[in-house]
């Protein structure tokens, strides 16, 4: 028999167990040696259970453990992307606002467009340019090229104006206004261009568009009735003059060679003025006549009297429009009278040479002009009849 409690044999007769002191109960060995057996059984299910519970623990921390490994390298990664992308974009900002900044980096970009015929790419690029330098020629030069391309005059005319202030010499922009002005017709304005100018190459430029003035025969002043004035064009333009002091391109009678004759006593005003064949005026040109009827003046006698031993012509001149007549006999000449045409011979002997001047058209006579002359033939001369 065994203790019940602590399995110690029982002596034979006990009650109680001399090892433990518990009540002596009556059990079989086989009932001990299985409760034994299943205690230990059943410590054995729970150690097993408490080491799965480790193991699995282990393994869920093995397997965390392992996970963070993992997931530490794509961390690092995303972080050095993430500093990447950072410094990528400053570096692109950077840049930017250098570009943004940079006035050969605009002009360069501009002319990259320019090349492909992008002209507001253009434009805007050179407007940039010309923020960062307000002075620039150059800029304002290329604009004014595609504003003339595009035949946007005005934009073109206010890049122009603002090089010739920033340049009074600046060849290529007078050219430029020369050709907006020739394109919308304002040849006037050519005009009132070239007159700012005095330097000697920008005239040049403007050689096909200044007309000269037109040149008057006679100057003006006094003169007798019926003389006639002439106009000329130094370049062949045509001319067109008035009589009434208005302006002559606007109320212009076309000049032809007949002349304008002044045919009444009294006061003209002529104004005149040349057009070219691009419609292109010179100044106006004022001439003022007064007319007279005045009788003409004395003739001019050579030679003027004296004694000849030889035979001797004597030639007579006098103004323009006027004839002359003459007598030996010492009368008074008429209209009727000997008319002059060539030089006379002087007739042998003592003469008075009487000679009167009459205008043409007033029949106004001169004073009659004498002069002696006595020729004596030497023997053995002819004397012509």
């Amino acid at each position: 028999m065994k203790c019940a409690k602590c399995g110690a044999e029982l002596k034979e007769g006990c009650l109680y167990c001399s090892v433990c002191g518990h009540e002596a109960q009556m059990v079989n060995g086989y009932s001990v040696l299985e409760e034994d057996y299943l205690k230990a059984l059943l410590t054995d299910e729970a150690s097993k259970d408490t080491s799965s519970e480790e193991t699995e623990n282990q393994n869920k921390k093995a397997e965390g453990h392992h996970k963070k490994k993992k997931q530490t390298p794509w961390i690092v990664l995303g972080c050095v992307a993430a500093v990447v992308v950072v410094i990528a974009i400053g570096a692109i900002a950077y840049v930017r606002y250098q570009n943004n900044n940079s006035y050969d980096y605009q002009i360069e970009m501009a002319e990259k467009e320019l090349v492909d015929l992008n002209y507001e790419k253009a434009l805007s690029y050179y407007k940039n340019a010309l923020t960062l330098s307000p002075n620039d020629i150059n800029a304002r030069a290329a604009m004014a090229e595609i504003y003339l391309a595009r035949k946007e005059y005005d934009s073109a005319l206010v890049l122009e104006m603002e090089i010739i202030n920033l340049d009074k010499k600046n060849k290529e922009a007078y050219q430029g206004l020369i050709t907006i002005y020739e394109a919308k017709g304002q040849y006037d304005k050519i005009t009132e261009l070239a007159s700012t100018v005095t330097d000697t190459d920008l005239l040049e430029l403007f050689s096909g568009y200044i007309v000269a003035e037109p040149v008057f025969y006679p100057d003006e002043g006094t003169y007798d009735v019926y003389t006639e004035v002439t106009i000329f064009s130094i370049e062949e333009c045509d001319i067109y003059y008035t009589l009434d002091e208005s302006d002559p391109k606007k109320n212009g009678i076309l000049y032809t060679d007949a002349g304008i004759e002044l045919d009444d006593v009294g006061k003209y005003t002529i104004k005149a003025v040349c057009k070219n064949d691009k419609g292109i005026y010179s100044d106006v040109v004022t001439c003022k006549y007064k007319t007279e009827a005045k009788a003409p003046d004395y003739p001019e006698v050579t030679p003027d009297g004296g004694t000849m031993d030889d035979i001797t012509f004597v030639v007579i001149t006098a103004d323009e429009g006027c004839s002359i007549y003459y007598t030996w006999d010492g009368t008074d000449p008429t209209d009727t009278s000997a008319r002059y045409t060539e030089p006379i011979e002087v007739p042998e002997g003592n003469n008075i040479l009487s000679i009167i001047v009459v205008n043409d058209k007033t029949k106004l006579t001169s004073e009659i002009y004498r002069t002696n002359f006595i020729y004596h033939a030497q023997p053995g001369v002819e004397i012509e009849e």
